[in-house]
């Protein structure tokens, strides 16, 4: 193979390109010719198959992504076999989500996110350098192509630009880069700014990010009875906001104060207690130190004795307010009207496995709804999502047959009316049960079984 240009030629034989030597002694097989060759010429003495292969991976729609003709737009047409060759840049150089497009040295420069999903990439920056397109081994969340048409903006390794060479020219562009994302977010009204942008930039560059007028927080939702504890800490899109008005900033877990004195961090519960404070937000990505980030304080009221053996976790509602990680509310208010609850270990099989603290609840009510709060689908050791659930259900039933004795649900199964049946007896019949004659729903059934006697059970 032997590239020529003006009055120097440079033969490589392929056979011995790959040891490594002959490869470093390159410049010996310089040579000067006795006639200026114009541009530049290559000659290549191969086998038919070599051609064939040319020939595919230029044309070859399977291929095409790798072509080497691959960046030349604009500046070379190709054809071959009287098929026009594709030219164009490579998707993949490109950002998927351009943000900025502007000039460094007087060539084009396109600066945006990777992917739309904010994952990193090893080639950070690719440099379309006269055509043929280098990639830079640097990892980044964003990406950037530099479309040189002009002068050297960055040294290419020679002879084959396989890389870019990482000296002073490679971190003066990086610099740029950067500065022009932080002009871009500084700079740009904040609904037009991407949250998964703005959230990238403080993961790439902490440092030029804590002096941004903006951060990225995501609203807290409020919880809704039934939900299990896969729901308990849902948030809405993250949103861009300004550090000079921000809105109610709450962190993740809420302190609790128990009735010894005893303060303990919960892991959910926060969300139970949104409808008091109002709407708040989780800070994604910001500079810590500029926000006034709040934590949610909680000191249920008075325990609830319940017999019967039920678990001792209700308590009159209490009081709440907003304090700091270490210190307590200097403001408490009355939880009114409202029920709220806390927990640090939730459970796949039975209620009585969660470490519950709840307030202002119906022990009843809490077990027939909230308590699947507590329920955890994905810790499912090898069981399926049904049978965790059902073994939940159960678990919740069997406390509320405590609390109001022999009871089933109110769409009852035949299931849940033999639970109660002693074993080789068989229900005769099943009698709904009336508080009065003007009630047009039952409060219980009563069963007739096999050996006369009869069991009443509430409904619930």
């Amino acid at each position: 193979m032997t590239f020529s240009s003006n009055l120097l030629s440079l033969t490589i034989d392929a056979h011995l390109w790959w040891d490594w030597q002959y490869a470093a002694g390159w410049r010996e097989n310089i040579r000067t010719i006795c006639f200026p060759a114009p541009g530049m010429n290559i000659g290549v003495m191969c086998s038919k198959a070599l051609t064939d292969q040319l020939v595919k991976a230029l044309t070859d729609a399977w291929l095409i992504y790798r072509s080497p003709a691959r960046g030349y737009y604009g500046l070379l047409t190709i054809t071959i076999n009287d098929t026009v060759v594709n030219t164009s840049v490579p998707e993949d150089a490109t950002p998927s989500v351009p943000l900025i497009e502007t000039s460094y040295q007087n060539n084009r420069l396109v600066i945006g996110l990777y992917g739309k999903e904010g994952y990193t990439t090893q080639n950070g920056t690719w440099v379309n350098f006269y055509g043929q397109m280098i990639p830079v081994d640097q990892y980044s969340r964003f990406q950037a192509y530099l479309e040189v048409r002009q002068g050297r903006p960055v040294n290419p390794m020679s002879p084959s630009r396989r890389g870019i060479i990482k000296d002073e020219a490679l971190n003066k562009l990086c610099d740029f880069i950067r500065d022009s994302l932080f002009e871009y977010f500084s700079r740009t009204p904040i609904e037009e700014i991407d949250p998964l942008a703005l959230s990238q930039f403080y993961r790439d560059y902490p440092a030029q990010a804590s002096k941004l007028p903006r951060f990225v927080a995501a609203r807290r939702k409020r919880y809704e009875s039934g939900d299990d504890v896969s729901k308990m800490t849902s948030l809405s899109a993250p949103q861009v906001l300004s550090y000079e008005n921000p809105p109610l900033l709450l962190a993740d877990k809420a302190r609790v104060i128990r009735e010894d004195g005893i303060i303990d961090s919960v892991e959910y519960g926060l969300h139970t207690f949104l409808e008091l404070t109002g709407a708040a937000y989780k800070v994604m990505e910001a500079d810590d130190s500029r926000l006034d980030i709040r934590r949610l304080w909680w000191k249920p009221g008075e325990q609830i004795q319940i017999e019967n053996g039920c678990p001792q976790i209700f308590h009159k509602a209490g009081q709440w307010g907003l304090g700091t990680e270490q210190e307590p509310p200097v403001e408490w208010r009355e939880i009114n009207n409202h029920v709220v609850f806390a927990f640090n270990d939730p459970n796949n099989w039975d209620v009585d496995k969660v470490d519950f603290t709840v307030g202002g609840a119906d022990p009843q009510d809490f077990y027939q709804t909230d308590a699947w709060a507590g329920f955890d689908p994905s810790n499912d050791q090898g069981r399926s999502r049904e049978e965790m659930s059902e073994s939940y259900q159960e678990s919740c039933e069997r406390e509320i047959r405590n609390l109001i004795g022999n009871a089933v649900p109110k769409n009852f199964s035949w299931d849940d009316l033999l639970r109660f049946v002693p074993e080789g007896e068989q229900i005769i019949a099943v009698t709904p049960e009336y508080k009065s004659r003007r009630k047009h729903r039952p409060m219980g059934v009563i069963l007739l079984l096999s050996n006369d006697e009869m069991v009443r059970l509430s409904l619930f």
